[in-house]
C-alpha cells in the first residue's frame, strides 16, 4: 500500500485489531515519535507524545519503545515508565526496573570503542571530518553522515570502510536515513526483539510504527507471526523526505510524519475501553 491513510481510518481500524488480547503496541522513536533531527543529541519527542503514550499503557496489555538508541537515552527523552524499552535494535531491555543486556552487546562493548577510533582514522586520510558524528551506544554504534557537507561523496567513502572495520571486529552494518549501524549479533534486530516479545508474552495483536529500514525487520516479522501463527498484526509506515522503499512495501498503512502519528494514538486513546474511564 502508498497511498497515504487518513489517522481516523488508522485509528479506527488499530481499535477492532485490539479487541483481540492480550495486544501491544510498538514504535520507533527517531523519524516516528520525534521529527527526524539534524543530530542525535537534538531529538526531542513531539508534543503530546508522552502523555498519549502513557494513557494507551492504561488501555493495552503492553506499549513499548523499539529505538536504535541506547534504552536509557530513550526513556530520558519520552518519559514514560510504564513502558517496555528495546534499545540498541533489540540488544537491550528495560521493563520493570529490570534491565538486560544481549550477550552480543556486552562482548562488543569493549572493542566498540577501539572500532570507531580505526573508522575514524581511516575515514580522515580520505574526507574531512567536519558533519560526521561518531555516536557510541555502548552495545552498538552509529556513524552519521547528514551533517557533512557532501552526504552523498561521504556515504559512499563510509560503506566500504564500515564493512571493513566490521569484518576486522566480528561486527555487522546495517544502513539508515543518513547514517551507518555497527553492530553485534546479525541474529539482533527489532524484528527478533519483537517475534521474542509476541511469542513469550502470547500476545493476539501487535502493532508497530516506525519509519526508517530497520523498522521494516519488524515490519517483516510481525506479517509472518499473521500468517504463521493467525495473530491480528498491522504495519504502519511513517513517511518522511527519505523513507526508504523497505518500508514503504511492508507496511499496511502509510502515515504522512509525526505530527500524524500523534493525532492518531490520541483518536486510538478514545476509541479503547478503559476500565478506569467514568460513564459518561
Amino acid at each position: 500500500m502508498t497511498a497515504v491513510s487518513s489517522t481516523t481510518d488508522v485509528a479506527r481500524r488499530l481499535a477492532t485489531l485490539f479487541k483481540a488480547q492480550p495486544g501491544a503496541l510498538f514504535s520507533d522513536f527517531d523519524g516516528t515519535l520525534s521529527p527526524v533531527a539534524p543530530t542525535p543529541d537534538s531529538a526531542v519527542a513531539a508534543p503530546g507524545v508522552a502523555e498519549t503514550l502513557s494513557r494507551l499503557a492504561e488501555r493495552l496489555s503492553l506499549v513499548g519503545i523499539v529505538s536504535g538508541r541506547g534504552v536509557d537515552d530513550a526513556m530520558n527523552r519520552i518519559a514514560v515508565p510504564d513502558l517496555l524499552y528495546v534499545g540498541n535494535h533489540g540488544l537491550e531491555w528495560h521493563e520493570h526496573d529490570e534491565h538486560h543486556v544481549h550477550p552480543s552487546g556486552l562482548a562488543a562493548e569493549e572493542v566498540l570503542p577501539e572500532a570507531l577510533r580505526d573508522i575514524e582514522q581511516r575515514l580522515q586520510a580520505q574526507v574531512t571530518l567536519d558533519g560526521i558524528i561518531f555516536e557510541n551506544k555502548r552495545y552498538s554504534a552509529s556513524v552519521h553522515y547528514r551533517l557533512s557537507a557532501d552526504p552523498g561523496r561521504a556515504g559512499e567513502i563510509l560503506r566500504p570502510i564500515l564493512h571493513e572495520v566490521a569484518a576486522d571486529y566480528g561486527f555487522w552494518v546495517a544502513d539508515g536515513k543518513m547514517v551507518f549501524e555497527l553492530r553485534p549479533g546479525a541474529g539482533v534486530n527489532k524484528g527478533s526483539a519483537v517475534r521474542q516479545i509476541v511469542t513469550e508474552r502470547e500476545l493476539q495483536s501487535a502493532v508497530f510504527l516506525g519509519d526508517d529500514v530497520t523498522d521494516a525487520d519488524a515490519f517483516i516479522v510481525l506479517r509472518q507471526l499473521r500468517d504463521e501463527l493467525g495473530i491480528q498484526t498491522c504495519t504502519i509506515g511513517v513517511l518522511t523526505l527519505d523513507t526508504d522503499q523497505r518500508v514503504i512495501e511492508n507496511s499496511d498503512f502509510l502515515l504522512d510524519g509525526v505530527d500524524d502519528v500523534v493525532s492518531m494514538l490520541l483518536e486510538l486513546v478514545h476509541l479503547l475501553p478503559n476500565d478506569d474511564d467514568s460513564p459518561e
